[in-house]
């Protein structure tokens, strides 16, 4: 029999097709549909959950931009804030110079009225020593003459008018000093509590932006996180779509085996009516020949080998010629380096299998006959191709991840066995490995139909 690819249901349909009509195939036409209508209610599923994550991220996006807004806003008062401390400090800086200009002035006055009190003292004491009064009468008449007389009364009036203006002098002075200081200090204090006041304002505006700040990143994280799960989405529709046409591509492979049976069978009917005809033609022939009782009897137990011949004949021919175990080919060589489960805190979803210092390509094979739906490159999975399979009237869909390289494209028939790429260390790897998943149905990023996929090999 000359070798053709096919699938298993294929396969499988030439075996019934052999052992006669009592052979049943491992999975019909409907199968295959019913499979085909599970991956478009997957699709269904998809669009729902990508219109709830696109809303989601519609909202979190009017929130990011009530958010900036309102950044903006405190950043604008932050820095009207900050230019009026400037100003603040500026006059601050201005009040601090003519502190010091008016600190020197009080120090000339402070000087002038402490020679004052020098001499308002001096005067207190001599007329503390005359008994608390100046006789007048006494240098008057002191005079030698009326020249001299006048001289002493201008001389007693200027002194005395220079004592009074002394004296005034004195009070002006120290009255404009306390009132400079007073000045002084009062400015100085409405100047220091504005400068906390609006440094205050500053600190609670820095911490307001913070808090935004933060807000801010948790909203943009958390919009990382949506968009993730929309490529996600988008991603797991586009494999779906990929596995729908990997399943068309089954039931299309489907209904030619079924055509190219059914004209086999038209042609064996015909063969046999031709055969029976023979065979009709061949009897009538016989009962015209003339054969003794004991020639007859001779020739029957040579009929008997004949038919013994035919039979064993006919039961080697009906041994099927594929068999359908469901046990995987091993996906590629090399021990088991993580299991399917729980790992670092996370759930792993397939088995490890490395490479383990080995020098050289080592070789990604198809575990079973199948359809290649998807063959991509993932920043978390690398390389990866993911296979379409029928087992027993069943869908799987395996994953095979992280490879070096990809040898086949969507839309390929494989067989078992048949090379898809070679181990490698591509997207989120510690080191060379196949990380390799199984799926009792369509694969999905839920993993809702992922399986051990030691319960296979």
């Amino acid at each position: 029999m000359k070798k053709r690819m096919v699938t298993t249901t294929a396969a499988l349909t030439i075996a019934g097709a052999l052992l006669g009509s009592s052979f049943q195939p491992a999975f019909a036409e409907p199968d295959i549909k019913k499979q085909l209508d599970d991956v478009q209610e997957q699709q269904k599923e998809n669009v729902e959950k990508a219109e709830k994550t696109e809303s989601d991220l519609t909202k979190l996006d009017s929130e990011l931009k009530d958010l900036q807004a309102e950044l903006d806003e405190l950043k604008q008062e932050e820095e009207t804030t900050q230019q009026n401390l400037d100003e603040t400090e500026a006059e601050l800086a201005e009040i601090e110079a003519d502190i010091e200009s008016l600190e020197e002035e009080i120090a000339v006055m402070e000087e002038r009225i402490a020679e004052r009190r020098g001499l308002l003292e001096e005067r207190a004491v001599a007329a503390y020593e005359s008994g608390g009064e100046v006789s007048y009468l006494e240098v008057l008449l002191g005079a030698k003459s009326f020249g001299d007389f006048i001289e002493r009364v201008s001389a007693i009036s200027t002194i005395a008018k220079h004592d009074q203006e002394m004296l005034d002098e004195y009070i002006a002075d120290e009255k404009e000093l306390q009132a400079k200081k007073e000045e002084v200090e009062e400015k100085q204090a409405d100047v220091e509590a504005q400068k906390a006041e609006l440094e205050a304002l500053k600190e609670d505006l820095v911490v307001q932006t913070e808090e935004i700040d933060e807000l801010q990143a948790e909203l943009k994280e958390k919009e990382e996180e949506l968009q993730a799960q929309l490529g996600d989405i988008m991603s797991e529709e586009e494999s779906l779509q990929k596995q729908e046409e990997a399943l068309e591509a089954e039931l299309k492979a489907w209904e030619e085996e079924q055509e190219r049976l059914k004209e086999e069978e038209e042609r064996k009917a015909r063969e046999a009516e031709d055969q029976a005809a023979k065979e009709q033609e061949a009897a009538k022939a016989k009962e015209t020949e003339e054969s003794s009782e004991i020639a007859q009897a001779a020739e029957k137990p040579q009929a008997g080998d004949d038919n013994n011949n035919e039979k064993s004949n006919q039961e080697q021919e009906a041994a099927p010629s594929v068999e359908s175990s469901g046990a995987f080919v091993r996906p590629a060589t090399g021990s088991i380096t993580s299991n399917y489960g729980q790992r670092w805190g996370r759930m792993h979803w397939g088995i490890d299998i490395g490479k383990n210092g080995r020098a050289g390509d080592v070789p990604i094979v198809s575990v079973l006959d199948g359809t290649v739906a998807s063959t991509e490159y993932r920043s978390d999975f690398g390389n990866w191709v993911v296979v379409t399979h029928q087992i027993d009237g069943k869908q799987l869909t395996t994953v095979y991840a992280h490879l070096e390289r990809i040898d086949v494209s969507p839309g390929d028939r494989v067989k078992a066995g048949q090379q898809l790429g070679l181990m490698g260390n591509t997207g989120r790897s510690t080191g060379p490995h196949l990380h390799f998943e199984v799926h009792e149905g369509p694969f999905n990023w839920d993993r809702s139909n992922a399986v051990d996929p030691m319960k296979y090999m």
